[in-house]
């Protein structure tokens, strides 16, 4: 299987990107306008974006234009439902695709374009962030895998030699051809998180095959989606007239103990399993049974453990090779699976390769198909040589004794596989069935797709969960420790889909391992030393917001009566922060551009505002009226003096405090969080507002006149008095800047920036991130603009991100930051729940819809404490219809809140479930219907139809 090692995405390519032009290169402005010829011509460049424009950029004085120019074609498909976005072969779109397809916290494996896995980071965790960087910010280059994604596939220091063959006999005439872009030169990929979907076809090949590739995914239940398995679906389809003979086999390299290559250690073994319906090679190793000269155990080598290779649909057809030759030809993989007498084991000493298959054989009349589901599974659960390893991951509480989650439930890959087989029903029907359910939506598919992309994030190496229940999130893929809260603290993803995960790091980490006994909480867990103990203080002020959501997300009032006590006085902490108590902090204030400002500024007490709203709401729930009026006062005062002392008529500043002369400031920038507060309040629910909305839409509408680019890369490389900022968009590539200064005072912005230098290939420490545009921020301000009815820009600025993740340039299903995978990207989910106006609060029994698109006629998928499925919207004359289908568990509901057309007067409201009507009450509000039903319980699989007239 040798020619088989070539790695995904190995070919080069010819065209050198034009940010590589200033990695090394100190280039004036006007000789770079030159040199790219801006101006009127701008956009007749091949390469630079063709949505707006052009623009005159020699001439403008700020260098982002305040009229965008978008195209009306452009502006239309922000809100057309439009088709699935297919990546296609023939348009080179395949190179760099990389879908994780295994379980939650299980490592990192990838499905490529082609239908091949890559990137086997199952084996062994990482102690620290990406190899030889440590903390040295010298070592962060500024491009890194954004700008240059072809160093991506670098990471992959240990391919499996893996891979699947088909062949086809019609009338005794045999055809084979591998499924992966050497068998098929037309392959077309969707990817619908968690299932990766690729589709082979030939005009002189008799069948089509599609594959559906996922781990199981199965919102509200972490633990079934917390599987160390990918499954490899084939549906193969006869095409032709012919009654065909079909094989189709898989073969994988026993890959344990992957970096060991010893003879001394013993041998690999690979051994047959057949069970009813299911039909496993197991992968694992035999020690020898003298002592290795070093003394040390083969079971403490990284990759101890094993992994197999199953079809979980046997029948009887099926055959297995436990040992093919690497020369093997793959068309001569049938031939060993056929050769006679079967074997039920093989090994091969740990210096040679060992590769199995299995393979199964059917006959398809015309039009007729069959599915074969294979699977790989892998136990790989021990954290292996740490005495050899150094970096954050080692300060863990108790981690010379954990292993991975899965350690608890299983023994081995094969056990793994059975239960796979034996929830097969359960596992992959729940995952297609809400894959079914997130598209089955009125919304855009690019918005659907981009919405959930970066939860992903969860299937890759940016995660651990550890048997003994913690939950450790890096920033990135090992990138920066602690599950850091003012990252962690954009996302919204992981709260609405697996809200247990959220509720267990709130109660167990931020109000458990990381809080203080003043009520503050360390920003980052013991795995970042002293340093993590300090409070950041917009983390700590969004994750008193975020601890409401988690309360309004579960099914009952237990997780706030927990931790209640902790919750108060996390909010105290920050109003003695609040030395004059007048809503505003004006100390130093750590935060998540690794710096302390000092100074009231709009971001971070509009943040404090929002805390004060969460905690005065959590303690009615408790009935401490005394603290809830405290909070009030506070909250009241800060809503007038944040608009009074902050406000400029047009946005939110920073005054910095001169008596810290050499700290980071915004000054008088346009800053993309100064409004963060009322945002992640949005996302939360939070009953009252944090900033007026005059005020609130203004600095929204200057975030879009000064600071979304349509060429990001043209204002990062020009704007000289910022220096070292990161690329994360390249020519052409429109994005939201960090901040900008469109009344000047840039050069005020960071101390010492003069004396950096002009140019530098790695990061030159904080303050360059003001230049910067990254996808969490921009998503942030996206959602908040569509909660505020700017539905253009929010969608702009968030289709913005998408098309930087254009398949011909990099890989779509990995957002980065400082790291791949970041995790600050799962403040996508929160433009999705912008668009449907959703809010559920678990323990009163409350959910509301207020679609911003298409409201006349609309669907979108839900999750709540205890259910998901879908919601229904239908208006017509004076009626309106909506319903609410659960697919998976129970929704229980006290009230259902719905905004209705303008001058429907709903003089009448009736309610039918499964059929029968049930009893309700109801109130007309501000453009909305309130009903109230007494303790209604909707279960799996039952319609609740509401119409309103």
């Amino acid at each position: 299987m040798a020619e088989n090692k070539k790695k995904e995405g190995c070919q080069e390519n010819p065209d050198k990107p034009l940010s590589a032009v200033f990695e090394n290169n100190h280039v004036e402005r006007r000789n770079f306008i030159k040199m790219l010829g801006l101006g009127a011509t701008a956009l007749s460049i091949p390469g630079l974006s063709s949505f707006a424009g052009p623009f005159d950029y020699e001439n403008l004085k700020h260098l982002v234009p305040e009229d965008k120019k978008l195209s009306k074609t452009w502006v239309n498909s922000l809100f057309k439902r439009g088709k699935p976005e297919v990546f296609s072969s023939k348009e080179g779109e395949l190179k760099h695709i990389g879908m994780p397809v295994g379980g939650i916290a299980c490592g990192h494996l990838y499905l490529g374009g082609d239908g091949r896995l890559w990137l086997w980071h199952i084996f062994k965790a990482e102690y620290s962030r990406e190899k030889d960087h440590g903390q040295r910010f010298a070592a962060m280059t500024l491009g890194g895998h954004y700008a240059n994604p072809d160093k991506v596939f670098t990471r992959e220091t240990r391919p499996v030699d893996q891979g699947t063959v088909i062949k086809i006999t019609s009338n005794g005439r045999p055809q084979v051809r591998t499924l992966d872009n050497k068998g098929f030169e037309n392959i077309e990929f969707r990817g619908e998180y968690p299932i990766g979907k690729v589709k082979y076809k030939d005009d002189n090949f008799p069948v089509q095959v599609n594959l559906e590739a996922f781990s199981p995914f199965i919102p509200l239940d972490a633990n079934e989606s917390a599987l160390p398995a990918t499954i490899m679906s084939y549906k193969v389809q006869n095409t032709s007239s012919e009654t065909l003979k079909v094989e189709i086999a898989k073969w994988l390299e026993n890959a344990v103990c992957p970096f060991t290559n010893d003879p001394a250690w013993g041998k690999r073994l690979n051994k047959v399993e057949k069970v009813k319906g299911r039909l496993t090679l197991l992968s694992s190793v035999n020690e020898s049974a003298t002592a290795h000269p070093s003394g040390e155990k083969l079971e403490d080598q990284h990759g101890y453990g094993s992994m197999a290779l199953s079809i979980l649909n046997a029948n009887g057809g099926e055959k297995v090779a436990p040992s093919i030759p690497i020369e093997t030809d793959p068309a001569d993989i049938f031939d060993k699976l056929n050769a006679g007498k079967e074997e039920n084991a093989a090994n091969l000493s740990f210096a040679q390769t060992l590769i199995g298959s299995i393979g199964s054989g059917f006959e398809l009349a015309p039009g007729e198909s069959k599915t074969i589901d294979f699977s790989i599974t892998w136990f790989f659960p021990y954290l292996n040589q740490q005495k050899k390893e150094s970096g954050q991951l080692l300060a863990l509480k108790d981690i010379q004794n954990l292993k991975r989650h899965y350690y608890n439930r299983f023994q081995s890959a094969s056990e793994v596989a059975a239960h796979l087989q034996t929830n097969f029903t359960y596992l992959a029907g729940k995952t297609r069935q809400w894959n079914k359910t997130w598209y089955n939506s009125t919304l855009p598919y690019w918005l659907l797709d981009r919405s959930f992309i970066p939860i992903d994030c969860l299937a890759t190496n940016t995660v651990i969960w550890f048997n003994n229940g913690r939950f450790y999130g890096w920033e990135g893929v090992e990138c920066c420790p602690g599950t850091c809260q003012h990252v962690w603290h954009y996302t919204q993803a992981m709260a609405r889909i697996f809200p247990e995960i959220e509720c267990y790091l709130r109660e167990e980490i931020d109000y458990g391992l990381s809080f203080r006994e003043d009520g503050g909480m360390g920003h980052r867990d013991e795995t970042a030393g002293n340093y993590g103990k300090t409070v950041a203080h917009d983390g700590h002020c969004g994750t008193i917001i975020r601890a409401y959501r988690e309360h309004k997300m579960s099914a009952t009032n237990d997780f706030l009566k927990r931790n209640y006590l902790n919750i108060k006085k996390s909010v105290q902490y920050i109003i003695n922060e609040d030395k004059n108590r007048d809503g505003l902090l004006e100390g130093g204030q750590h935060n998540t551009l690794d710096a302390s400002w000092y100074g009231p500024m709009g971001w971070i007490s509009s943040l404090y505002l929002g805390s004060l709203a969460a905690g005065k709401a959590m303690a009615l729930e408790m009935d401490d009226a005394t603290f809830a009026n405290e909070c009030d006062a506070i909250l009241k005062l800060g809503q007038k003096n944040i608009v009074k002392e902050l406000y400029n008529g047009e946005y939110f500043i920073h005054k910095p405090d001169p008596s810290h002369p050499k700290a980071i400031n915004s000054n008088d920038g346009c800053h993309i969080d100064q409004v963060l507060g009322q945002s992640l309040a949005f996302q939360a629910g939070v009953p009252e507002r944090v900033i007026p909305v005059k005020e609130s839409v203004s600095a929204l509408e200057s975030i879009w006149k000064y600071n979304f680019a349509p060429d990001a890369f043209i204002y990062q490389k020009q704007h000289k008095p910022i220096k070292g900022a990161r690329i994360y968009a390249t020519e052409g590539e429109a994005g939201t800047i960090m901040c900008t200064w469109p009344k000047g005072g840039s050069e005020k912005a960071v101390p010492g920036m003069d004396k950096r230098p002009d140019e530098s290939p790695t990061w030159l420490g904080p303050g360059g991130y003001f230049d910067e545009c990254m996808n969490g921020f921009e998503y942030q301000v996206a959602s908040h603009m569509v909660n505020e009815r700017m539905m253009e820009k929010g969608l702009a600025i968030t289709k913005s991100v998408h098309e930087r993740y254009g398949a011909k340039k990099r890989n779509p299903y990995n957002e980065i930051e400082c790291g791949d995978h970041y995790s600050r990207s799962m403040a996508s989910y929160g433009v999705f729940l912008a668009a449907c106006g959703f809010d559920f609060h678990g323990p009163k029994g409350l959910l509301s819809f207020n679609p911003k698109l298409s409201p006349e006629d609309f669907s979108t998928p839900f999750t709540s404490a205890e259910a998901w499925g879908s919601f229904f919207q239908k208006r017509k004359g004076s009626t309106q219809e909506n319903k609410l289908k659960v697919n998976f568990g129970k929704l229980k509901l006290n009230q259902f809140t719905v905004t209705v057309k303008e001058g429907l007067k709903a003089n009448s409201v009736s309610a039918v479930l499964n059929g029968k009507e049930i009893p309700l009450t109801f109130s007309r509000e501000a453009g909305s219907v309130t009903v109230r039903f007494e303790n209604l319980e909707i279960k799996e699989n039952q319609l609740l139809t509401i119409n309103i007239e």
